[in-house]
């Protein structure tokens, strides 16, 4: 999974919310992970688990889940990605209630290279502004 290419958008999803929801010591609770995304506490423990063996995160037994170097490269590489996508999205489709699983999808389906030349075209979209879509 270390490989971005096999990122799945609810994998996508996952590392987002992780990202958004560290403490300051670098870590996320798996409990808040779950309420975030409305999934069951076993759900978020089963993908940590598998974000564990693909090396993009570690895990204490207190539950908290930590980004390994990769992991914190990957997910901020993705939260540029999503910043790109979702504005454009909203750009395109002001009156859609919740872009954030269509934006997430297209993450997961579209190739690195292209993504990055979104990135490129669009400097003015700051990650902050679209994470909370």
């Amino acid at each position: 999974m270390a490989n971005t290419k096999t990122l799945t958008a609810s994998n996508i999803r996952y590392l987002l919310t992780m990202r958004e929801l560290e403490r300051a010591d670098g870590g996320a609770r798996c409990i808040d992970i779950a309420a975030a995304l409305k999934l069951s506490k076993p759900s978020v423990h089963n993908m940590m688990d598998s974000f564990v063996k693909s090396g993009l995160v570690c895990k204490n037994a207190y539950g908290m889940a930590y980004f390994t170097e990769a992991g914190r490269e990957v997910a901020a590489r993705y939260a540029r990605y999503y910043a790109a996508v979702a504005a454009m999205l909203e750009r395109n489709f002001p009156n859609a209630e919740d872009l954030r699983d269509a934006a997430c999808l297209l993450l997961s389906e579209i190739p690195d290279g292209d993504l990055e030349a979104l990135c490129e075209n669009m400097p003015s979209v700051r990650e902050a502004d679209c994470l909370q879509a």
